[in-house]
């Protein structure tokens, strides 16, 4: 009689965790189909794009549009923001602080270079008014939402069985 022995790998489990690796393959993919190397976020730096693109992530609150863009690593005065008609635009540079020929690395994940993100605003932002800040590798940019942009609450009206309706006002 033989006896087999099941070891099993132990890891933490994520309900999303599926999902971002099907996003990064996705990226990969499209990064090898449209010429791209270097990994999702990267382009080649001779194909006259950006070599990297930054994450941006934006919400209301307050009454304003926020819109965050992560730059570990990138000095601010290497950073530009420009705002036209529904457009905000940040573009700028990441600087290898070590030269690359025959470094000895063994792993390099970071990217350097030009970067350059677009991300469409709502129509009514007032370009005068938008103000950036740079901390500890985040710009935060804030502007005043447009009204048409401010989130409103919406009564929710409930019927019971007999047909009647009663409304529950917005907390």
């Amino acid at each position: 009689m033989e006896v087999f022995t099941l070891m099993l790998d132990l890891a933490r489990w994520s309900p999303f965790g599926s999902v971002f690796q099907l996003h990064r393959e996705l990226d990969d993919l499209f990064s090898r189909f449209f010429g791209h190397e270097g990994g999702p976020g990267v382009a080649r730096a001779d194909s006259g794009q950006a070599t990297w693109w930054p994450a941006i992530e934006s919400y209301t609150e307050g009454g304003d549009l926020h819109v965050r863009v992560a730059l570990p690593g990138v000095d601010p005065k290497d950073v530009e923001v420009t705002v036209s008609d529904t457009t905000l635009t940040v573009r700028g540079e990441r600087k290898s602080k070590r030269e690359a020929k025959g470094d000895g690395s063994y792993v390099r994940e970071f990217a350097y270079g030009t970067f350059e993100r677009s991300l469409a605003l709502p129509e009514g932002i007032d370009p005068g008014k938008v103000q950036a800040r740079f901390s500890n590798g985040m710009l935060d940019l804030t502007m005043p939402a447009p009204l048409a942009v401010a989130p409103k609450k919406v009564e929710i009206q409930i019927e019971n069985g007999s047909g009647s309706a009663r409304a529950i006002k917005a907390a």
